[in-house]
C-alpha cells in the first residue's frame, strides 16, 4: 500500500471515531475501506475493532458527564444481571 492508501484509511478512522463517539456506528465506514483496499476478512475485523478503541475511549471521556448520571440505572441494570444470571 501507498501514502495515498494509507492516507485513505486514516481518513476513514478519524471519521468513523467521530460517528462512533455520537452513535457508535463507525464501524459500517472502516471495515469496507479496509476490505475495499484487499485486507483479508478477519485481519479487517481486527485491525477495524484495535483502530475504533481510541474513538471509544474519547467518546466515554468527552460524555463522562452524561455517564455519570446513569449510575443508578447502572446499578440497577448489573443487580437485575445478577440475579437473572
Amino acid at each position: 500500500m501507498g501514502p495515498a492508501e494509507w492516507l485513505a484509511i486514516f481518513g476513514a478512522g478519524v471519521g468513523a471515531g467521530g460517528i462512533d463517539a455520537v452513535v457508535g456506528s463507525g464501524t459500517l465506514i472502516t471495515f469496507p475501506t479496509l476490505l475495499a483496499f484487499g485486507l483479508p476478512p478477519v485481519v479487517a475485523n481486527v485491525s477495524n475493532n484495535i483502530g475504533l478503541v481510541p474513538g471509544n475511549v474519547s467518546g466515554a471521556v468527552g460524555y463522562r458527564r452524561e455517564l455519570a448520571r446513569q449510575r443508578g440505572l447502572l446499578a440497577r441494570l448489573d443487580h437485575w444481571r445478577q440475579w437473572a444470571g
